[in-house]
């Protein structure tokens, strides 16, 4: 008599293998996917992150990872705000900063867990969203409204720039450096006053700026820099009051750094007979340009040179020599080979440059007989080889001017280039905002319908196809 099978699900425990099986596979894929997250944060972001916006808001400009990655001290970046309401572009920027500096990290504050963490480096007023750089015994606060730069075409147009990256890394270059240099600029003679761009320009290069008048003593024995920014009188002599001109050539002969604008609407025998000393000297007239190429908008009086090749200054390191600058009613400056001087040209103007002999009173600025032919330097430099002291002359008074800097910020970036060399330092930390706003992408109409033909019609009629066509091969096996 056959016995029966006993009861039960013949394929039980393979069913209970293929479990534990899936189990497994499923357990170790968790796993597997958070090594793997570990391993991808443990990468530096440039690695891992890609920067597609088209004014590079999410990268480090080379300035910036080049001093980040040079510093030998400690510096902590303090976000201030509230949590999930990061901006991106900030955010982004500081991972950018501790990826390219081992010295550097940031951390977010949130004002709302911490509400006296600001106090405790007086920015208790400052706007969310602004950062704290804490260098030990130094420290900057950087405000978030300053952040992002507002240009105004009209009243009803503009464009938004993000000066983050320029801020941060002056902040970082001054907190790192040595003490700032003291700048001071001439009074008492009609100067121009500086413009408030380029005072922000100098500090962010450290350079401080104070006024300076020479009817109150001798330069300052802790002056860097000496300004003198298009003086509209001379300054006295020995037979004065007081000696500004012994002052000022006592302050040269002791090294010290000259940067000299001056307009040839107004005369100063004995300030020009100071800088005949370094082999330096004006050009008779105002210079016009013969080559529209060279000129703005077609006024050949707004002339728009080129920096020179190769003029034995650092005033031009760092700067981007594709940048514009523009010099209005502009006089040459002759340079004549002296003993125990080295000079050059900065900026000099087209061959086909001349200089109108009647100045001011010219009454075209077409060539006349009389007028004397170019080219001509602009801007130059000269130094003493004996004493070491500088000077940078520049034949305008109208390079430093606010509403220009809009539309051609290669001025200030030029001045302040100048003032870098002069005083020491490297002029490599200028850094260009960065445009929010991209161009948008255009597609024609007939390139619109048929790509919309394409995603709409061809893409799904094919895949119906290949199902249909899947499925009756399946049925027929």
């Amino acid at each position: 008599m056959k016995q029966k099978k006993k009861a039960g699900r013949p394929d039980g425990g393979r069913i209970f293998r293929s479990g534990v099986y899936s189990t497994a596979i499923l357990a170790a894929a968790v796993v597997l996917a958070v090594l793997v997250n570990l391993v991808v944060q443990a990468i530096p972001v440039r690695y891992t992150e890609f920067d597609l916006s088209e004014g590079g808001l999410y990268t480090l400009g080379s300035t910036s990872a080049q001093l980040a990655g040079s510093l030998e001290q400690d510096v902590t970046i303090y976000y201030l705000c509230e949590t999930g309401s990061e901006d991106a572009i900030i955010t982004g920027l500081l991972d950018q900063y501790a990826a390219a500096g081992s010295h550097i990290r940031w951390q977010q504050i949130d004002p709302a867990v911490y509400p006296t963490f600001a106090a405790r480096y007086g920015a208790e007023t400052v706007s969310t969203g602004s950062l704290i750089l804490d260098a030990g015994e130094r420290s900057a606060v950087l405000d978030a409204a300053d952040f992002y730069v507002y240009d105004y075409t009209d009243y009803y147009t503009y464009s938004v720039r993000f000066d983050g990256e320029q801020q941060i890394t002056s902040a970082l270059y001054r907190l790192t450096s040595d003490e700032a240099s003291r700048a001071y600029y001439t009074t008492g003679h009609g100067e121009k006053s500086l413009s408030s761009t380029l005072v922000d320009a100098l500090a962010t290069q450290n350079i401080e700026t104070e006024p300076l008048s020479l009817l109150s003593g001798p330069v300052p024995e802790d002056c860097a820099l000496l300004i003198i920014h298009c003086p509209a009188t001379d300054f006295a002599g020995p037979e004065g009051a007081v000696d500004e001109i012994g002052f000022l050539q006592a302050y040269l002969d002791g090294g010290g750094k000259v940067l000299l604008t001056t307009d040839a609407y107004y005369s100063t025998p004995r300030l020009d007979a100071v800088m005949a000393g370094f082999g330096l000297a004006r050009v008779d007239g105002l210079v016009v340009e013969g080559d529209a190429g060279h000129s703005l908008y077609g006024y050949s009086y707004y002339l728009l040179p080129d920096y020179a090749a190769s003029s034995g200054s650092t005033a031009l390191d760092g700067l981007d020599l594709t940048a514009p600058v523009l010099l209005q009613m502009a006089q040459g400056i002759a340079i004549t080979p002296t003993d125990g001087i080295t000079a050059g040209p900065l900026l000099t103007t087209s061959d086909a440059a001349y200089s109108k002999a009647a100045g001011y009173d010219m009454t075209t600025a077409d060539r006349e007989e009389g007028d004397l032919d170019g080219p001509f330097d602009l801007a130059v430099w000269a130094e003493s080889d004996s004493t070491g002291a500088q000077v940078i002359w520049i034949g305008c008074s109208n390079m430093d001017d606010d509403l220009l800097y809009q539309s051609i910020p290669g001025n200030c970036d030029f001045l302040v280039g100048c003032a870098a060399s002069l005083t020491g330092q490297s002029s490599g930390i200028l850094i260009e905002s960065k445009a929010l706003e991209a161009d948008q992408l255009v597609i024609p109409a007939r390139t619109a319908a048929a790509v919309g033909l394409v995603f709409l019609a061809l893409v799904p009629a094919g895949l119906l196809v290949t199902g249909a066509v899947v499925t009756i091969r399946r049925r027929r096996r």
